[in-house]
């Protein structure tokens, strides 16, 4: 993996990282409204949203990183959660 060393990510490094499709980080964080707000650069956080077509999202690494590692459990325990029903 080339993106270990990077400062910025860039969603196909997001991809590697976690093993997970676009469509799932965008579903189950990035977009998720409980993630959302604290993700937001506009909101004081580190990623990127693109705001039109042919932008591309970025994303702090290493606070990328540690914030998928604290909100492991959250994230997968809710998914949990939802096949269970």
């Amino acid at each position: 993996m080339g993106n270990v060393n990077k400062v910025w990510w860039s969603m196909q490094d997001l991809k590697e990282r976690t093993g997970y499709s676009e469509e799932w980080l965008k579903e189950n964080i990035l977009l998720h409204p409980r993630y959302r707000q604290m993700l937001d650069l506009e909101n004081g956080g580190f990623v990127y949203y693109p705001e039109k077509k042919g932008e591309r999202w970025c994303f702090i690494a290493s606070r990328m990183e540690e914030f998928l590692e604290k909100h492991f459990r959250d994230i997968f325990m809710k998914k949990l959660r939802r096949f269970e029903r």
